[in-house]
């Protein structure tokens, strides 16, 4: 199985079009609260909160479908840990980039529409078309997500229920991401949320986020580097 046609081109291929159809989606979801709403903000920035969840489950299926299959293709698990990181390491910056793309092509509707695309939280940018910060932040936030989706993924595969207990380094993770952009990790289901006092800024970012990337490579690495392979069926 050659490295990336099985692991890499195929993670992006999904992702891309997975992203075309999300656009088309938010581009239906921002003329229909123009027509029956009152659209007085970035739409873009509000379904953004989806992709970082789809990108975790991304680390997930590397780690549960992408890992016995190499495995019994006659790979190891320190050549399979290799691949993934690389593939983490170019799969995330493409994604971010379609991320930034997406508030852009919302630019061009919003001027046709004659709009201001307001945002609603704070970010390292402060306009969507300050698109090196935009690539930034979305790379360091799903650096965070899909690294702890590797860990969370490899908790699960090799010790199922006992998988439960990965589940706080996953969040760490996310908090510790999150919070170098200066934003917390919203609980799903309560007003809960969870984050780090930062300055915010693009170089303590950037460093906060590479320290992120590694901690969460090292992690999953600790716990696939042994794993035993599971029945999937």
């Amino acid at each position: 199985m050659r490295f990336p046609t099985r692991l890499l081109a195929a993670n992006l291929w999904v992702a891309f079009f997975a992203w075309l159809v999300f656009t088309g989606v938010v581009i239906v979801l921002t003329l229909g609260i123009h027509l029956f709403g009152d659209l007085d903000r970035s739409v873009w920035e509000g379904a953004s909160q989806l992709p970082r969840w789809a990108v975790m489950f991304v680390g997930v299926a590397l780690v549960r479908q992408f890992l016995p299959l190499f495995i019994a293709h006659g790979q190891t698990r320190r050549q399979f840990g290799f691949q993934a990181a690389i593939t983490v390491a170019l799969y995330v910056p493409f994604a971010a980039v379609l991320m930034s793309a997406g508030y852009l092509l919302e630019r061009v509707l919003y001027t046709l529409l004659e709009l201001r695309q307001v945002l609603d939280r704070p970010h390292l940018y402060t306009d969507p078309a300050q698109v090196p910060l935009v690539f930034l932040e979305y790379t360091i936030e799903f650096m965070s997500w899909i690294t702890a989706g590797l860990v969370m993924g490899g908790g699960f595969y090799r010790w199922r229920a006992g998988g439960l207990l990965t589940i706080p380094i996953g969040v760490g993770l996310i908090v510790l991401g999150l919070s170098a952009i200066g934003t917390q990790f919203e609980v799903p289901f309560s007003s809960f949320a969870l984050g780090l006092d930062l300055e915010r800024g693009p170089l303590l970012a950037a460093g906060l986020g590479l320290v992120t990337f590694l901690v969460g490579l090292a992690l999953a690495w600790s716990v696939i580097r042994d794993t035993p392979l599971r029945n999937q069926g």
